[in-house]
């Protein structure tokens, strides 16, 4: 059966990666590899490729392995399928790339450079600057605290 005709299938990835995502937003990681650890799980999940993939990083080769699993497909079937047909010049595996980019910023409250968000293109480099702009934003919300507490007094 398809994963798009088992709702219960859909649920169950969807979950996972709600739990990945509490689980960074609530964790307090000592590097970027740790980090990498829960995101690599978070985006499997969103990718419906958990237990499926190990050891792949390439988020376009991610992507595309996900499109191929949702409509059954080799890999390369898909891809040429999907380019094949797409009129606005991208296929699928580019808007789930764009896609997960804007989910992960929007659920952390971060925001990617525009001139970084092209270089994004590995679990790990994804991971590397995750980690750095929540520490930025930590260190921010930790200045913010300071000065509130400064001018109460």
């Amino acid at each position: 059966m398809s994963i798009i005709k088992n709702k219960n299938g859909l649920l169950i990835y969807q979950q996972k990666a709600t739990g990945y995502m509490e689980k960074i937003k609530s964790a307090q990681y000592s590097g970027w590899e740790e980090l990498h650890e829960d995101l690599y799980a978070f985006i499997l999940s969103k990718y419906i490729l958990i237990g499926d993939v190990t050891d792949i990083y390439d988020l376009t080769e991610l992507a595309e392995l996900s499109v191929a699993k949702t409509i059954q497909m080799t890999k390369i079937n898909a891809f040429k399928a999907d380019s094949a047909h797409s009129c606005e010049g991208t296929t699928s595996a580019m808007n789930k790339k764009v896609l997960l980019l804007m989910a992960i910023q929007r659920e952390l409250g971060i925001q990617f450079s525009p001139s970084r968000t092209a270089d994004l293109t590995d679990t790990r480099m994804i991971a590397k600057e995750v980690y750095q702009l929540l520490a930025a934003k930590e260190e921010q919300a930790e200045r913010l605290s300071q000065w509130g507490s400064l001018t109460l007094r």
